[in-house]
């Protein structure tokens, strides 16, 4: 059989260096090359453009720049999607460096099911990054949730495009899009996730098809992704009409599971205002990570992903429709 034509997205904005190895990581994969393409969708203000180019004029297979003025990486996700060419579309951030057997790995499990799927693929953080206390625990995806159920059908909550891969005919015909009207940067696979299995679709793990991601954080940093996540929970809470969905974040709600209020007053308790300078000081200041650290760090994030929250107003983002298939004239 010719191999499936694949076409992978990555959206990026000012990481030159870290996107060249991305790409010479893709362009290594043991696949015909010219069975895929790479787009990387582009509104950097540094030398990006010019290091796509240049990997591009030495590549065998197509390196396409698809520059945009978008800030969003759902706008430029469904920009790259509509100039694609693949009959499966592989999204990917811009910081994940694969194996060589990564292409074939997301096909197998497309052409195992007879129903068009998404397929998650696997990521662990990048032995590569500095060594810091802080990078040593940071664990910011949450796979090991996942550890022995390679092959299973997941929840809409695993829909991560950091490494994902989907039909693109599929997503065309029925609208199933990532949504575009986004406050802040980060939902909007999730949210997708929730339309593409509510449409009756499935979302299968390969654990083999895998990535190291490369994005080393400090504390500091980490607290403010937090802080945008917590803002963007706005936007979610109207898409996604989960009633889980706030406690899954860890953001405070009397709605939530009697479990979770309770840990939750204790957090507020000890985690405030008042007392998270000094958290951050002592962890910031460690050589070295104890128990007591590592049960510090993510109730200090906690506390950020709740003051986005609370201070972002709501919103009211209209959902976006899904198509209904047509019948088959076969």
């Amino acid at each position: 059989m010719t191999e499936p034509m694949i076409s992978v997205i990555l959206p990026t904005y000012n990481r030159s260096s870290i996107v060249e190895e991305t790409l010479l990581r893709l362009l290594n994969c043991d696949y015909p090359s010219g069975r895929f393409e790479l787009l990387v969708a582009d509104n950097s203000s540094d030398g990006t453009p010019e290091m796509v180019n240049r990997v591009a004029s030495s590549a065998r297979t197509p390196v396409r720049l698809l520059s945009s003025e978008h800030r969003l990486p759902a706008v430029k996700r469904n920009d790259a999607l509509r100039a694609a060419t693949g009959d499966i579309v592989i999204f990917i951030n811009d910081d994940l460096w694969v194996r060589p057997c990564f292409f074939r790995e997301h096909v197998k499990t497309h052409l195992v099911h007879d129903e068009p799927v998404a397929v998650l693929g696997a990521i662990e953080q990048s032995p590569s990054m500095p060594s810091t206390p802080f990078i040593e625990w940071y664990e910011p995806f949450a796979y090991h949730e996942l550890e022995g159920r390679d092959g299973e059908s997941l929840p809409y909550r695993y829909f991560w495009s950091m490494n994902l891969s989907l039909p693109r005919q599929e997503m065309l015909d029925r609208n199933l899009v990532f949504h575009e009207d986004w406050a802040e940067i980060g939902h909007e696979d999730i949210e997708l996730g929730y339309r593409w299995t509510s449409a009756g679709r499935k979302l299968i793990y390969n654990e083999h098809a895998f990535g190291e991601h490369y994005h080393p954080h400090s504390l500091a940093s980490a607290c403010r992704l937090q802080e945008s996540v917590g803002r963007g929970l706005r936007d979610m809470e109207v898409l996604v009409p989960d009633s889980g969905l706030l406690e899954r974040y860890g953001v405070f709600s009397w709605r939530n599971s009697r479990r979770a209020v309770v840990r939750g007053l204790a957090r507020k308790t000890l985690f405030n205002k008042m007392t998270l300078p000094v958290a951050r000081s002592f962890l910031e200041r460690l050589r070295t990570n104890g128990p007591i650290a590592r049960w510090m760090y993510w109730k200090v994030l906690l506390h950020y992903t709740e003051k986005g929250y609370a201070q972002a107003p709501p919103r009211a983002p209209q959902p976006v429709p899904i198509r209904t298939p047509e019948p088959s004239t076969r």
